[in-house]
């Protein structure tokens, strides 16, 4: 199967930054034989164009060509998605279980068939992959679109990346230490990665060339969404969270360090979800999370699954039920935490223990998750304080239960995301990091998402904007 999967581009708010931060700142699977896969002695002739791009953006060089396959769309589908009837009863269980985990934590409901929901995700969504066992790319499309180009830019920066810096080893060492935390922060830096390069190739395109890729894109879409329908968005936003977020980090390191920052990223990851969240919290602070210890389980429960929650499943999960702005403020709070997936009498549960930084923040969660389980009033969820650790407790309530579910996860990215393209911004603009920072984030609670990406605000919005950052300079 596909290591590095190529979704379809992330359709989140393009943000217009430029103006709005202008006024506010001027204010103020294969298997690998012995000898390793087969390389070809030159790149294809349809691939020799995007190779030298990909080294040039990326400032490194391929050690040797690799093969692109392009496929058509039914044998594309073929390598992306499973057949049913392969699944071991273990393969069964777990999904019978990862079902109900997410009921549990609101992030679906109703009756839900978890495997042919992911596997129409992948069918749909998936554009194009390179494979780190044998080596190649394999693209949806056998000719070379708009859309196509630009996926093969993607990928074969993925391939870059594992010529030199090995992801097939470092994917196989977070796969040992079975930490989903680190997995996750090294997805998104890998996707990230793949993802600038790519924006950075359609700005270069002629005007022309452009509008044509935002044609086919569109078409793309609408071909996507006519496949996808019935698909949960949160599992949409689950799948495309790492692109979007890994490129928002890296806009940060590379502003901070140029590219040989990314490269020490490579060698040195990200380690936690608060990292894609708040970029600054690595590049500036080098936070690390706290060791917070496994919720403990009562005689009866069988655990089936463990290790830390993490700052962007708070994000989802909180999202969707509550106010995005308060659910990224209680999320921002995150220390450390762990949890412990069970079954007590045929129904799958889930225990999370979490700390804050600080008591504040510790205070914040406490009133988020107290307001998260109030929405499904009858629904088997609680939470209570144990000293400076709270503990979320909660059951599939069942496919039966009210849909409460607000869709917030998807605007919750987009909110985050903002925060760190404005900071960005303004630092280019000259302000200190500091300011930046605290400006960007008094900005997105003071202004809608729509506010802040209209590319000519008003003369009131410049001045709340100038407002709202004068306590930062201060």
């Amino acid at each position: 199967m596909a290591r590095t999967p190529r979704w379809r581009r992330w359709p989140f708010l393009v943000l217009v930054l430029g103006c709005f931060v202008a006024a506010a700142v001027g204010g103020a699977l294969w298997l690998r034989g012995d000898d390793g896969p087969d390389h070809p002695n030159a790149w294809g002739s349809r691939v020799q164009e995007y190779a030298d791009v990909v080294e040039d953006q990326r400032d490194l060089e391929f050690k040797h060509p690799i093969y692109v396959d392009f496929l058509s769309v039914k044998a594309f589908k073929k390598q992306v998605t499973s057949d049913e009837h392969e699944l071991s009863d273990k393969d069964r269980e777990d999904i019978k279980q990862s079902t109900s985990m997410f009921r549990a934590l609101g992030l679906i409901e109703g009756e839900i068939d978890l495997f042919a929901t992911m596997n129409e995700l992948r069918g749909a969504g998936v554009v194009g992959y390179y494979d780190y066992e044998s080596e190649r790319i394999r693209i949806r499309g056998t000719r070379l679109t708009p859309t196509v180009q630009s996926t093969l830019v993607h990928e074969l920066t993925h391939a870059l990346q594992d010529q030199h810096f090995d992801l097939e080893k470092r994917t196989a060492k977070l796969d040992k230490a079975d930490d989903s935390a680190a997995s996750s922060a090294f997805d998104s830096l890998v996707e990230g990665d793949a993802s600038r390069i790519e924006t950075a190739w359609r700005e270069d395109l002629s005007k022309a060339e452009q509008k044509a890729l935002d044609k086919a894109e569109a078409g793309q879409t609408d071909e996507y969404k006519a496949d996808s329908a019935e698909i949960p968005d949160v599992l949409e936003t689950i799948m495309g969270a790492p692109y979007a977020l890994g490129e928002a980090l890296l806009k940060i390191a590379v502003q901070d360090g140029g590219e040989r920052a990314v490269d020490k990223l490579f060698r040195l990851p990200p380690t936690t979800e608060e990292h894609q969240l708040d970029p600054w919290t690595l590049v500036e602070d080098a936070e690390k999370s706290k060791d917070v210890p496994a919720p403990t389980l009562a005689k009866g429960e069988k655990k089936f699954d463990d290790g830390p929650f993490g700052a962007l499943s708070w994000l989802l999960v909180l999202a969707e039920r509550i106010p995005v702005k308060q659910a990224l403020d209680a999320a921002d709070g995150w220390g450390g935490d762990a949890y412990v997936a069970y079954e007590r009498d045929g129904v799958s549960c889930v225990k999370v223990a979490y700390e804050g930084e600080t008591g504040n923040d510790l205070d914040q969660m406490q009133d988020a998750l107290t307001a998260w389980t109030k929405r499904l009033p009858d629904g088997p969820a609680s939470v209570r304080r144990d000293g400076s650790t709270l503990v979320l407790q909660s059951c599939d309530p069942g496919s039966k239960a009210p849909a409460v579910a607000t869709g917030g996860s998807q605007e919750a990215i987009t909110l985050a995301l903002s925060r760190t393209y404005l900071s960005a911004a303004m630092v280019s603009s000259g302000l200190d990091t500091s300011t930046a920072r605290c400006g960007a984030d008094l900005l997105i609670h003071e202004f809608t998402l729509a506010e802040i990406s209209d590319a000519s605000p008003s003369a009131a919005t410049r001045q709340r904007a100038q407002l709202a950052l004068a306590s930062c300079r201060e």
